[in-house]
């Protein structure tokens, strides 16, 4: 009987282990490695990028595993007690004996193994956590569908964090380029840069449409170069009635390449304003738009958009030279 006590303990501090150094294997292991490897077929990967676009599931899998770890050690910890003392003041001072073992073996040297090597070793520990996934999936899917419960009754959703910690495993990896030499300091500042305002709505870099330059279509060509000129604007936004009538816009190079000074209005395609910086500007650079109308939920103009106003983000501290 004694030996399986020792047996149990050995177990419970192994499981401890296991989840510990996993859990924090799972947030350092890189994304981009693992897509990487699902590609090629790797089977592993494609159950660990399960687990990472489905992060509820994986805590509520630790969860479970270190609670089974903690009551494997505790009973072991009682029997051994009981079997060799046969004392209650024992059985209460042996948890305390017992703990600085437990933190070492159990949590804090399982942690730092993985921290140091998180690729390696959650390859390694894959299928056995796949057999712990599969056999406290009853308990994780009730778990799971409380945290999915709870996100929609407090409106919190797990996708800030992801995109945390993807813009923060995206800069290690542009480190790691830098230091390889296949990236440079520049293309690195650009990324942070981009990194900082790939999600936002284009309803913040927009010019109000109050606060926009734009001309009636009436307007003579002297008037449209005058405010070229004045405001250094490449196009000049053209409307009828009001503003929020925009119908076109001028491109003010082409109007001083015709040499009969002809107004040519162009059509001027429109994004909504809840579109992200980062599509918006794939948008207009794929389209080779540089000015853009910004609507509305129902299609009321609310902002005109220019490539600039787009560019002049990615360029800001030792990048600010580039700036057109």
């Amino acid at each position: 009987m004694i030996f399986f006590a020792f047996f149990l303990l050995m177990v419970g501090v192994f499981l401890s282990a296991f989840f510990s150094g996993s859990e924090t294997g799972f947030y350092r292991a890189s994304r981009v490695r693992l897509v990487i490897r699902n590609l090629e077929g790797d089977s592993i990967s494609r159950y660990l990028l399960m687990l990472v676009n489905n992060p509820g599931l994986f805590v509520a899998t630790t969860l479970i595993g270190n609670n089974v770890a903690n009551y494997i050690t505790s009973l072991s910890i009682v029997l051994i007690t009981t079997l060799i003392w046969h004392s209650p003041l024992a059985e209460m001072l042996a948890p305390v004996m017992i703990a600085p073992m437990l933190f070492v073996y159990g949590e804090l040297m399982p942690k730092s193994l993985f921290f140091q090597a998180p690729n390696a070793l959650i390859r390694w520990t894959a299928p056995l956590f796949l057999v712990f996934t599969v056999l406290f999936i009853p308990a994780s899917a009730l778990l799971w569908a409380m945290s999915k419960l709870l996100e929609k009754l407090l409106g919190q959703a797990p996708e800030r964090v992801q995109l945390t910690l993807a813009r923060r495993e995206l800069h290690d990896l542009i480190d790691e380029g830098i230091e390889a030499g296949i990236i440079s300091k520049t293309q690195r500042a650009l990324s942070q840069n981009f990194s900082l305002v790939a999600s936002k709505p284009i309803s913040e870099f927009c010019t109000p449409i109050a606060k926009a330059y734009a001309l009636p279509v009436t307007s003579e060509a002297a008037a449209i170069k005058k405010l070229a000129s004045k405001r250094e604007l490449p196009d000049v936004a053209i409307y009828r009635g009001s503003k929020r009538n925009l119908i076109g816009y001028v491109r003010v190079v082409e109007m001083l390449l015709d040499e009969d000074g002809e107004l040519k209005l162009l059509p001027l395609p429109k994004l909504s304003e809840k579109e992200v910086f980062g599509e918006a500007l794939l948008q207009m650079q794929t389209k080779h738009h540089t000015i853009v109308r910004v609507v509305g939920e129902y299609d009321q103009t609310v902002g005109i958009l220019s490539i600039d106003q787009l560019t002049d983000p990615l360029l800001k501290g030792s990048l600010t030279s580039l700036r057109r």
